[in-house]
């Protein structure tokens, strides 16, 4: 590649990546102050991601409770009961509105999670934080991995899935840090992986590198 395209091709990349990082200014200067405030070292990445919208047990047995009711309306219609034959046409329909309204009761809000990386701890944070406090690499006696069991249509069986990974701490605390956690300034993301790995020589060379949760853990919490 000649300089000038490499130079271009670095400035687009550069800018793209200014652009991002602008749209996070206020977690990353928050990042930075609470690095200086803890003494955490330099912020190493912020990384963001959803958490919630999961679908408790209890909510799958009052949605489809209304099921168990259907061989007593056949029986009803077949003694003759008044009005049970109307009712079970529109029982599909009732059933399903029934369904669909508990699911979207019974979902546990989403809410928006922080993730700050420091070269010599962590801090995860809720939305709203109450009063987080870091995590030193340094008290990180285990790491190990977890992971779930993911279902791809076409497939018979469940393709197990790295997922997360569980920090056991010196006095006994565990914290689960998900694989979701992206980092904020990196525009391209999987993508951007994709396209270093395939061309090496040029998008790998001027393409702005960010830590991924994968390389934070693997870097700071010592999994080797």
């Amino acid at each position: 590649m000649r300089p000038e395209a490499e130079r271009r091709l670095r400035e687009g990349f550069q800018r793209r990546a200014d652009e991002q990082s602008s749209r996070y200014a206020a977690q990353l200067a928050d990042a930075s102050q609470q690095a200086a405030r803890f003494e955490c070292g330099a912020v190493a990445g912020v990384f963001g991601a959803q958490a919630g919208g999961d679908v408790p047990r209890s909510t799958y047995v009052v949605a489809f409770l209304p099921l168990a009711a259907i061989p007593v309306l056949i029986a009803a219609a077949a003694l003759g009961f008044p009005g049970t034959v109307p009712l079970l046409g529109a029982f599909p329909f009732l059933t399903g509105a029934w369904i669909g309204v508990s699911f979207w009761r019974g979902r546990t809000p989403k809410r928006q999670v922080w993730l700050y990386a420091f070269t010599e701890g962590f801090m995860l944070l809720d939305e709203p934080p109450a009063g987080p406090m870091p995590v030193r690499w340094s008290q990180v006696t285990e790491v190990s991995q977890v992971w779930t069991n993911t279902y791809v249509p076409g497939d018979e069986d469940p393709t197990p899935t790295l997922s997360a990974y569980r920090l056991r701490l010196a006095d006994g605390r565990v914290h689960e840090i998900s694989r979701s956690f992206r980092n904020v300034q990196d525009p391209y993301r999987e993508m951007g992986q994709l396209l270093r790995g395939l061309a090496p020589g040029t998008i790998g060379k001027t393409m702005p590198r960010f830590f991924t949760i994968d390389e934070i853990i693997a870097t700071y919490a010592g999994t080797s």
